[in-house]
């Protein structure tokens, strides 16, 4: 995303829950629901979305795992400091086991009730519209629904390209705070909107307002800075996430946008062993979000989950920390779509290309605005057999 860096990350899991226990985040256990294939012709279900990004995260992960090409490359082109740890946590035999080591919740729990776009081996790919493969023109062309030439560069700036979370609460009338984004990268808070405070933005070191916040997200807001990052502007993924979960349980946001940053930072960084500790930790967070969604009235049944990311990165054991115009592998990107208004399929394949700029009119549709909500050149609606 911005840049190479890296942080201690061993204790991170444990910190977490240490943290959340003392901050008197509570986690419901409720049993996910069955959101399985919904022939089509059927009543739209979706009421509520989560749109939730892991900035630079490749499709071999995703679909394999543990990659071979960068697992067992020299030290010096995968950064595994300790690589009997690394594998003996994350390398399986097969591709599906070490994706499932590697994302268990993923792809025992929540692929089943969805579908998952970008496996190449079954004949499905998802790919960019934008020709740069870096974030800024990334999240505008997902937030958007096109490429925008004007965005060439990562500066942090407001353009004047409104997204799909403003003519969303434009659509069904709500309230700025009714539309949230919580974002690790303070540019995000940018980019999410044309006008400020067209909807709610969190992004980087920002606090809750007091009128929104409650003792739990003020007191994330008086420790976040103190969880140190190497990258000035932006701030770590564990006070996003939870400051997110806060205020979807205080708030119900019908729309709330979840943008995570640290898988970009480890890949950047070379650390391959911290890259697959990030991703493991990401799905621990998918799993306590889905599952909060089921304990509440609200969402459950009627919440359609959408994860993706801003680009992919090069292929080999070299370029695999690199991404842009130019290294092959970048523009391959996967997304993943649970709800009760999507087939339960998993890993689906083969399926005709896909563009990153087709989520925006699948959110626009899923909680059935008119195609016109968003400008006629966007691209068009995810639909699934």
């Amino acid at each position: 995303m911005r840049g190479s860096e890296g942080r201690r990350g061993a204790a991170r899991r444990a910190a977490l829950l240490v943290v959340a226990g003392w901050l008197g985040i509570g986690i419901s256990a409720a049993t996910p629901s069955g959101a399985g294939a919904e022939g089509t012709g059927t009543a739209r279900r979706t009421e509520n979305i989560v749109l939730v990004t892991l900035d630079g995260v490749r499709v071999q992960e995703v679909f394999g795992g543990m990659d071979p090409v960068v697992a067992f490359a020299p030290n010096r082109r995968s950064g595994i400091y300790d690589p009997d740890r690394a594998r003996r946590l994350y390398w399986r035999d097969d591709a599906d086991g070490r994706r499932r080591a590697l994302w268990p919740y993923f792809w025992e729990t929540l692929a089943p009730q969805g579908v998952v776009l970008g496996d190449a081996g079954r004949g499905s790919r998802v790919t960019l519209r934008n020709p740069h493969a870096f974030s800024a023109p990334g999240y505008l062309e997902l937030l958007t629904g096109r490429f925008h030439p004007d965005v060439t560069t990562n500066d942090a700036r407001r353009y004047p390209h409104a997204t799909v979370l403003q003519a969303i609460r434009k659509g069904l009338g709500l309230r700025p705070e009714e539309v949230a984004v919580f974002s690790t990268w303070d540019a995000l808070g940018l980019f999410a909107s044309s006008e400020p405070g067209a909807i709610f933005v969190n992004a980087g070191y920002e606090r809750v307002p007091a009128a929104l916040s409650n003792p739990v997200m003020d007191a994330l807001g008086d420790y976040q800075e103190h969880v140190m990052a190497l990258w000035e502007g932006y701030r770590t993924d564990m006070p996003t996430f939870h400051l997110a979960l806060e205020y979807l349980k205080t708030h119900r946001p019908r729309v709330l946008y979840l943008a995570l940053g640290e898988t970009d930072d480890w890949a950047h960084a070379r650390r391959y062993d911290r890259l697959l500790d990030c991703l493991r930790l990401d799905d621990d967070y998918m799993r306590i979000l889905w599952e909060t969604l089921q304990s509440i009235d609200a969402y459950r049944g009627r919440t359609t989950l959408i994860v993706t990311t801003d680009h992919g990165r090069g292929r080999s054991a070299k370029d695999w920390v690199d991404h842009g115009a130019g290294i092959a592998g970048s523009e391959d990107i996967w997304i993943a779509l649970v709800g009760p208004d999507t087939p339960g399929r998993g890993a689906f394949g083969p399926f005709p290309t896909i563009h990153q700029a087709d989520v925006a009119a699948t959110m626009v549709e899923l909680l059935g605005l008119p195609p016109d909500a968003l400008p006629p050149e966007a691209g068009p609606p995810i639909h699934l057999p």
